[in-house]
């Protein structure tokens, strides 16, 4: 029997995990605050994504979740612009979480990716950065769009 999904609310500031016995985690880190503070550059630079992917883990280090063996379940704007993410009831496996990543970085290394394979903005990117820390550092083996 598997247990109900976890959603993931993005929210300005924050990122928060709802949980089906009505337990919220919020992470005081959101696409809004870290675009702005920290992914400057559309696309971001290495740097700025290494020290994205630093506040986040920070955040979910402190939070002191681990281990989350349930779905993720989304419906935020900034994500459902992610390719296999786009229409109610679309599932993503980690792995295919991480692909995308590897498209922003690869961008931001100054490699050509396409739109259609990854949007631009900084806060499309930091919205997949947080969806993919969450992913990574709580064990979700996949995401579902609602």
């Amino acid at each position: 029997m598997s247990l109900p999904p976890v959603r993931l609310q993005l929210q300005e500031q924050s990122a928060r995990l709802e949980f089906d016995d009505g337990r919220i985690v919020a992470l005081p880190v959101g696409p809004i605050n870290l675009a702005s503070s920290v992914l400057r550059h559309d696309p971001p630079t290495p740097v700025e994504l290494e020290r994205a992917i630093d506040f986040v883990e920070n955040a979910l280090a402190e939070s002191s979740l681990s281990g989350i063996d349930r779905d993720l379940v989304v419906s935020d704007a900034l994500l459902s612009v992610l390719p296999g993410l786009d229409a109610a009831g679309s599932v993503l496996a980690r792995s295919e979480v991480e692909a995308l990543f590897q498209k922003l970085a690869s961008r931001s290394l100054g490699m050509p990716v396409s739109a259609g394979e990854l949007p631009h903005g900084r806060e499309v990117a930091a919205a997949l950065l947080i969806l993919r820390e969450c992913m990574h550092h709580l064990a979700f083996d996949s995401v579902i769009a609602a």
